[in-house]
């Protein structure tokens, strides 16, 4: 009793050691430098938006907020809008099984692995529920990406080849039966919105999603192998103003799309999230809270490219009342479990501290 009594004085001690947030956006970056401290972070930068402006920046380590990033797995919200316009259009619903979907890639690519998978639907692939396994079963970020990094270039989208046998494997489960986050998912939705506008994917998503929006993006150079999953690169300030197309109250992206992205039923992704667009969600104070984390960490000798190298962390949310966060962090820490998590909680206290927008 004495040692957990002395734990707990300590913790005490250390969290009245530590000086209050600022009732002002530089909360912000006060949160990330004191999170950056703890985890030894290198270099991160946060910047946020509100009514529709920048309202803070800054970082850790002299690292430039306003130079463009890649955002890994953020770039699934981008994909998730894409086939958004499509349903809005009319090109595609959610049950559109993956028989229709990708009726010509199977017939070029041959019969598909599992039969199982031809029944999944759109729906399933952006709720990561059409029955692909866990991240080491992965084509996108698994052992099969090392042995086609040998031979193939980072700096390519992938290959058709690459594409059909992905899409060959043999499923984990049926679809529709259960959540398991997995990159293969949104690698298939890619060839859906090629197959279902006659388009190359970033082209289409580019005119689609990002211009009317009045945003650039682009495939990052180095990783364009990444594609639909966690492809793209795009500047802080452009994410932020991107991610209002998932404000409960816009229209953009269709009434039914958004209808269906702010409905959880059938969408629990663990605990009280569940998945839409590309996207977490949660009900929150001011609405639906969006969020997601993206990573990346690869050092890979012997590939075609010679060495790849990276190692970074991202992570975005959007509040219902349309205040909004983007953090990029070097090197990456784990956005699962502790660091991470500290991270989000941190910056959202951060958020409940500002009284003063001004």
């Amino acid at each position: 009793m004495a040692a957990v009594l002395a734990v707990t004085v300590a913790a005490v001690g250390a969290a009245a050691a530590q000086p209050p947030l600022p009732d002002t956006p530089e909360a912000f970056g006060a949160a990330l430098k004191n999170w950056a401290a703890r985890h030894k972070v290198a270099q991160a930068f946060v910047v946020v938006r509100r009514d529709g402006r920048i309202v803070h920046r800054s970082s850790v380590g002299g690292i430039d907020p306003t130079a463009p990033v890649h955002l890994a797995s953020l770039s699934k919200a981008i994909t998730g809008a894409c086939v958004a316009t499509l349903i809005r259009d009319g090109r595609l619903t959610f049950d559109t099984p993956v028989s229709s979907a990708l009726a010509k890639f199977i017939a070029r690519h041959g019969r598909l692995g599992d039969p199982r998978f031809a029944r999944a639907t759109v729906a399933q692939l952006l709720t990561h529920r059409a029955g692909f396994g866990t991240k080491g079963n992965d084509p996108g970020s698994g052992p099969a990406l090392v042995q086609y990094l040998k031979t193939n270039t980072a700096t390519a989208r992938p290959s058709p080849a690459f594409l059909g046998w992905a899409l060959n494997q043999r499923l984990a489960s049926d679809p529709g039966a259960k959540f398991v986050y997995s990159n293969t998912g949104y690698l298939a939705l890619g060839a859906v919105i090629e197959e279902a506008t006659g388009a190359q994917y970033a082209p289409y998503c580019r005119d689609a999603v990002l211009a009317p929006a009045g945003v650039a993006g682009e495939l990052e150079p180095s990783w364009r192998i990444m594609w639909s999953y966690g492809g793209w690169r795009m500047t802080a300030d452009d994410y932020l103003t991107f991610l209002d197309l998932f404000a409960a109250q816009d229209q953009r992206l269709g009434g039914a799309a958004k209808s269906w992205m702010l409905d959880p039923t059938g969408k629990a992704a663990g605990g009280a999230f569940w998945y839409g667009l590309g996207t977490y969600l949660i009900k929150a104070e001011h609405g639906v809270t969006v969020r997601h984390f993206g990573s990346w960490a690869y050092n890979m000798r012997g590939a075609k490219d010679g060495t790849l190298r990276t190692s970074f962390l991202t992570f975005a949310a959007r509040q219902g009342d349309g205040t909004a966060w983007f953090v990029y962090v070097t090197p990456r820490v784990a956005q699962e479990g502790k660091p991470g998590e500290e991270l989000a909680r941190d910056l959202l206290a951060a958020y409940r501290a500002v009284r003063r927008w001004n």
